[in-house]
């Protein structure tokens, strides 16, 4: 398979022609996120163990440049990783989620669901076990860790069931995660996180505190971003019955653009105070163009 086509399949209006979850990750993972494991989980899970004196050659990424400019001597900061990881994938299926623009080839839900069938199947084809928490106002889906065979059937059927519908309990869904949680490991955390800017890092911040580390994936339409209709709109609010406004777009787009970045960069601050990594995805964006500029950041950050 060419590079090209390996992305292809990366693409959502490729995936959604996949009905099935177990088909689509496995194209998804075996076309061009096999060699992601330790990129995308690598520094999750770590904890950091001595100092020993650098070797010429090595990756310079681990040196301890504050030691270096201290001492004037180089070393090497060595890390003891957990080789197998309980990996929780939480996905937000609250009535938002049932959103699709014109220009976007499948609704929230499905992009999200998309994203956590290619990463479960990716971490337990590493032997990570996988645990799936779907939820709006209440925990929908419950599958907890594991690996064994028939494990990744039930999280993709899982996934299969869910429906748009209901107001966000992002608070309840994280306690029922940090109640069953035995081990430590690697959380990710898929919603569009509307207004719960103020919410959100606080509760995800709780994770650290249990020696967890967390992925805030935003999955927003990008009709959202920039609010593209030409004429007068009806807006309802999905998850507010009866809250509706009816705007012209055009004459309130600057301001509402406005406000959406303003939205994202206190979203953005939160969770970096929260020391939560955050990976904003379009649902007309390719899956894997969207991972790639999460692991180009996590390296950078690294280094």
């Amino acid at each position: 398979m060419s590079r090209t086509a390996a992305k292809d399949l990366l693409d959502p209006a490729v995936l959604m022609r996949l009905d099935n979850y177990a088909l689509m990750a496995k194209a998804a993972v075996e076309g061009f996120l096999s060699g992601m494991h330790r990129s995308l989980f690598h520094g999750f899970g770590t904890e950091f163990l001595q100092y020993r004196n650098y070797v010429p050659g090595e990756d310079l990424k681990y040196l301890d440049w504050k030691v270096y400019a201290r001492r004037d001597r180089l070393y090497t900061k060595v890390y003891q990783e957990e080789t197998n990881m309980n990996v929780y994938l939480l996905v937000d299926a609250s009535a938002s989620h049932d959103y699709a623009g014109t220009r976007a080839p499948c609704d929230k839900l499905r992009y999200a669901c998309m994203t956590a069938a290619a990463l479960a199947y990716l971490a337990s084809r590493q032997g990570d076990n996988v645990a799936l928490y779907a939820y709006n106002d209440h925990v929908r889906e419950v599958i907890e860790p594991g690996h064994r065979a028939g494990h990744l059937q039930r999280i993709f059927h899982a996934l299969t069931r869910l429906r748009a519908e209901g107001t966000a309990d992002h608070e309840q869904v994280l306690n029922a995660v940090l109640h069953h949680m035995r081990n430590r490991g690697v959380v990710v955390f898929l919603s569009d996180m509307l207004e719960a800017e103020e919410t959100l890092p606080p509760l995800l911040r709780q994770l650290r505190f249990a020696h967890c580390d967390a992925l805030g994936m935003q999955v927003l339409d990008p009709d959202e971003l920039d609010l593209p209709q030409p004429r007068a709109t009806r807006y309802l609010d999905a998850e507010a019955e009866g809250r509706e406004i009816i705007t012209h777009a055009p004459a309130v787009r600057a301001n509402y653009a406005r406000e959406m970045n303003a939205f994202l960069e206190r979203l953005r601050s939160g969770l970096a105070s929260a020391r939560v990594d955050y990976l904003r995805l379009l649902t007309n964006d390719s899956l894997g163009h969207s991972l790639a500029r999460y692991l180009h950041k996590r390296e950078a950050l690294r280094c």
